[in-house]
């Protein structure tokens, strides 16, 4: 195993470092101190080729300037909240608004904008970068001094490893994620259309015109959702249903029925080989399709198109705290929260 680290920018006077970790395999991942972000994920294809297959910039300022979330860690709470307004113990709480009339992904400059204390450890089979934050008091409307650590690790059995842990002294919500977009081509030129996903679910869970989840749980069966055995994302971008129509491709959450122990999904791309194997101790992953970007910049010498990648983002059901079925997302006083999800690199 080895790292290293180099300057990656700076903001206020205060550099920003790259952390790069390989194995012996020549697998490697970096990720960055802003955002506790994955920057570089780079494995090879079936002819030993080696390419990174996230969506990421080489540089600070183009990570400052997009807001599709490339990579990063993303909290206090992953998705959407309706109307920004949830209750706790008969008090209730406003987040602020910034997508439509919702809050999104914890509101505007959470986690994905800070700047995170890094700690290495390394060990002859894995390398770990711990990336940690406090939260304040209010922050973004969240009740809560939360203490919260991101944990990256590649292991030379070519497993990258999310750890999330945290703690908070007053009763709040908590419910992160890790919105890394992925092209396993390599190519950002082309599209994901002939990715093949597979997801152990029967449920996934309705939208709203806004993105908002309806609160019902849908049957997979017989439609462009029923992931349980591979099928290419283009099936989704060509459906004629309303659900995709309404967002041209994905964007849904799928709960996962954990009726394999190995695999909750599974990418993979055909002509490169590359595929990539996930478990999660949540109950759902979020498929976003990237169906369109703003005023991000350039991945290469041209904007970034709709479905160039896909996001996998393993979480709790979104707007749980709205609807019972979806899981709980409360974490309350003194709980030590921990959660893993696995990425098994093929």
């Amino acid at each position: 195993m080895k790292y290293w680290r180099q300057e990656f920018g700076t903001i206020d006077g205060q550099t920003i470092w790259q952390h790069w970790l390989e194995n012996s395999q020549g697998y490697q991942m970096a990720v960055i101190d802003y955002g506790a972000t994955i920057t570089n994920l780079v494995l090879p294809d079936q002819a030993g080729q080696f390419k990174n297959v996230v969506i990421g910039y080489d540089n600070l300022a183009d990570y400052i300037k997009q807001d599709a979330y490339f990579g990063a860690t993303v909290g206090r709470v992953a998705g959407r909240i309706a109307q920004g307004t949830f209750k706790l113990d008969d008090q209730t709480y406003h987040a602020p608004i910034n997508n439509g009339v919702n809050t999104n992904h914890g509101g505007p400059n959470s986690f994905e904008s800070q700047i995170w204390q890094a700690t290495v450890t390394e060990k002859s089979d894995a390398i770990s970068v711990s990336f940690a934050l406090t939260s304040p008091d209010g922050a973004n409307g969240f009740p809560g001094n939360l203490q919260v650590t991101t944990t990256y690790t590649l292991t030379e059995t070519n497993d990258w490893l999310v750890d999330y842990a945290a703690t908070t002294d007053k009763k709040t919500l908590f419910n992160p994620t890790c919105h890394v977009y992925l092209n396993l081509t390599g190519d950002f030129d082309q599209t994901v259309d002939n990715h093949q996903l597979l997801i152990n679910s029967d449920y996934y869970g309705e939208i709203q015109p806004d993105g908002l989840p309806t609160g019902r749980l849908a049957l997979v069966e017989n439609t462009a959702f029923d992931l349980n055995h591979a099928r290419p994302l283009a099936d989704a971008f060509n459906s004629q249903a309303e659900q995709n129509q309404l967002v041209n491709g994905y964007d849904h959450p799928f709960l996962l029925t954990k009726k394999n122990a190995n695999v909750d999904a599974q990418l993979t791309e055909p002509t490169s080989g590359r595929s990539i194997t996930i478990t999660t101790e949540g109950n759902a992953i979020v498929i976003y399709t990237a169906n369109g970007f703003g005023s991000e910049p350039n991945l290469t010498n041209q904007p970034i198109k709709p479905h160039e990648a896909v996001a996998i983002e393993a979480q709790m059901m979104p707007d749980a705290i709205h609807h019972p079925d979806f899981g709980n997302i409360v974490l309350d006083v003194d709980q030590a929260y921990h959660r893993q999800t696995k990425y098994h690199l093929n």
